[in-house]
């Protein structure tokens, strides 16, 4: 090969093996994501659910948030439900709160 053909193979292939390691960088950053799962829990009075972030307590609640009062849910389901709501807000970057219009669409008992 002639000095010419060599002065520009190697700016090529640096950038062939750059462009291959940011691609191995920003598929192994994938990896690194938290796992959010929820868990309905019984609680004195009815039922609550944690949020686990790679199975460590992220969010406890142990009553219907945006309500007045200290109302646990009536239903194992409607804590998931509203606890997957809430898991749902946190992956789209929003806050993770419950208001009373919110919890009326998923029907959820026991708001008044």
């Amino acid at each position: 090969m002639t000095k010419r053909k060599l002065s520009w193979l190697v700016p090529v292939l640096l950038l062939l093996l750059l462009a291959g390691y940011r691609y191995y960088r920003d598929s192994s950053q994938q990896e690194d994501m938290i796992q959010l799962t929820v868990v309905p829990f019984e609680t004195g009075g009815g039922w609550g659910y944690k949020v686990m972030a790679d199975n460590h307590s992220y969010i406890y609640q142990d009553v219907i948030p945006g309500i007045a009062g200290n109302r646990p849910f009536r239903s194992k389901e409607d804590a998931a439900k509203v606890g997957q709501a809430v898991v749902e807000k946190l992956m789209a970057h929003q806050r993770p709160t419950m208001t009373l219009t919110e919890l009326s669409k998923m029907q959820v008992a026991g708001l008044q």
